[in-house]
């Protein structure tokens, strides 16, 4: 397993906490404070903002995930035209060389 392998895994480990804490906190705060209105007051709060808290954590992973699907692409773009770089400056290399002998 090559460097690059482990870097991978623990990044995809990292992602799937940061996950897992964007969606549970927002919606362990929002019924909390659910939990705390209905106490004080004697409303229905819980449900609604538990509901809300859901939609919070959803949201906040999606747009997680997506900065790091929009990362990982920015990257494997770079790393071909790298490599495309590296083809031309090796065929002019070449085409140099073949003009010298």
């Amino acid at each position: 397993m090559g460097s690059s392998d482990k870097n991978s895994e623990y990044r995809n480990i990292i992602l799937i906490s940061q996950v897992g804490i964007c969606v549970m906190i927002p919606m362990f705060l929002c019924m909390a404070l659910g939990i705390w209105l209905d106490k004080k007051f004697g409303t229905y709060f819980t449900l609604p903002l538990l509901v809300v808290g859901i939609a919070a954590g959803a949201r906040n992973a999606y747009v997680l995930v997506m900065n790091v699907v929009k990362s990982e692409e920015n990257r494997r773009k770079k790393r071909q035209e790298d490599e495309i770089k590296r083809k031309i400056e090796r065929a002019n290399q070449e085409k140099e060389n073949d003009k010298q002998t």
